[in-house]
């Protein structure tokens, strides 16, 4: 009788110790690099965009590997939250997505690369792999992360210089011109000074 629950007991041991050493194995399969959609070049970005507004291919698979937590990548940090009180989202977007991917040699050749994983993102990620812009685009907000926990300070100064620019961009659509409000593509909650706050929270120094 003793014999045989040894037996048995042994037996248990050894199914679990090969299920989970089987568990731990499969975990250590590379996974899909959320790296590999920051690799298409500028013209293949804009062919996608007017082609289908970057829906549905690989890349945007392999960002879908992400965890995503509080509409952010983790290890992001959130610099600017814009909200918005009227967005005409289809426009506004494509105009800010033409906008972002015009300035990947600012302010030097090849300094940037951009790429859309999918309609209401665009990433910047910078040359020296320390870190990343993300834009997103949502119907309440335009949101502004850092992707890299420890940027370069050359980073830091070129973020700056983007980031003023796309808030430029952003101040021009809002209050210049002589369209009205109700056809704007984008309009601020009052007292209406969200950029200027952006834009002291960008500033590099």
């Amino acid at each position: 009788m003793f014999s045989t629950v040894n037996v048995i007991i042994t037996f248990l041991l050894l199914s679990v110790t090969n299920a989970f050493t089987t568990s731990s194995h499969q975990t250590t399969l590379p996974r899909a690099d959320h790296s590999s959609t920051m690799k298409m070049s500028f013209f293949d970005d804009m062919g996608k965009f007017f082609d289908n507004l970057g829906g549905g291919d690989e890349e945007s698979g392999a960002s879908s590997e992400v965890e995503i937590v509080d509409g952010a990548y983790t290890g992001s940090k959130r610099i600017i939250s814009i909200p918005a009180k009227t967005m005409k989202m289809g426009g506004l977007r494509l105009y800010c997505n033409l906008y972002l991917m015009g300035v990947q040699n600012t302010p030097e050749p090849g300094c940037w690369k951009a790429s859309k994983s999918d309609d209401s993102e665009v990433n910047l990620r910078y040359v020296d792999l320390s870190g990343s812009i993300i834009i997103q685009f949502s119907e309440e907000c335009i949101t502004v992360d850092r992707l890299g926990s420890s940027p370069s300070n050359k980073y830091l100064m070129h973020e700056s210089m983007i980031l003023n620019g796309f808030l430029d961009e952003l101040n021009s659509i809002v209050y210049e011109g002589s369209v009205s409000e109700e056809k704007r593509l984008l309009t601020l909650p009052e007292p209406g000074n969200q950029l200027e706050e952006a834009r002291d929270a960008i500033s590099f120094g």
